[in-house]
């Protein structure tokens, strides 16, 4: 028989009065994100089938954050096989998008801030992105995949207009 156990591992190195405060994981537990109450943010790397606890953490600079939420989704196209994704709300309620996030790079390539602001986020496993505004609204952000080529575009996407895609949020 099995008995559940908690496995220590050790901390990001941080000065003194500088603590924890959050801890995110995708949920296909390949991501391991915390937080700091100064809105500093580290990724736990090395994390493995065989090593599940990761081997050291790395700072994901240029941000403060207050809110960190990730999600990982399976798509099957030419050549990307899952997207990872780690969203933040900044200690001023903008949002931003780390990019580049992947098993060999957990860390990832770099923030984007996209339009808006939030009182509190959550994204869905699909990597539907979610907000409670500041004025207490709920939204969601659409996105929307158009392709390379306007020779290949779909019936419907045809009408599609500048204005169309300048509308990241709706409203709810």
């Amino acid at each position: 028989m099995m008995l559940p156990a908690w496995i220590q591992i050790e901390p990001p190195h941080l000065p003194v009065g500088v603590h924890l405060v959050s801890i995110e994981t995708s949920p296909n537990d390949r991501l391991l994100w915390t937080l700091d109450n100064r809105g500093s943010v580290f990724v736990r790397t090395g994390l493995s089938d065989e090593m599940p606890v990761g081997t050291n953490w790395e700072p994901v600079p240029g941000l403060v954050v207050s809110q960190m939420v990730l999600s990982s989704r399976l798509v099957v196209s030419q050549m990307v096989l899952s997207s990872r994704t780690v969203w933040v709300r900044c200690v001023n309620g903008d949002l931003a998008r780390r990019y580049g996030v992947s098993d060999r790079n957990p860390a990832g390539d770099y923030w984007k801030k996209i339009p808006g602001s939030a009182h509190c986020c959550t994204v869905t496993p699909e990597d539907e992105l979610w907000a409670v505004t500041l004025i207490g609204g709920l939204s969601r952000r659409l996105t929307m995949l158009l392709p390379r080529s306007p020779a290949k575009l779909h019936p419907s996407a045809a009408s599609l207009s500048v204005d169309d895609l300048d509308d990241e949020w709706e409203l709810l």
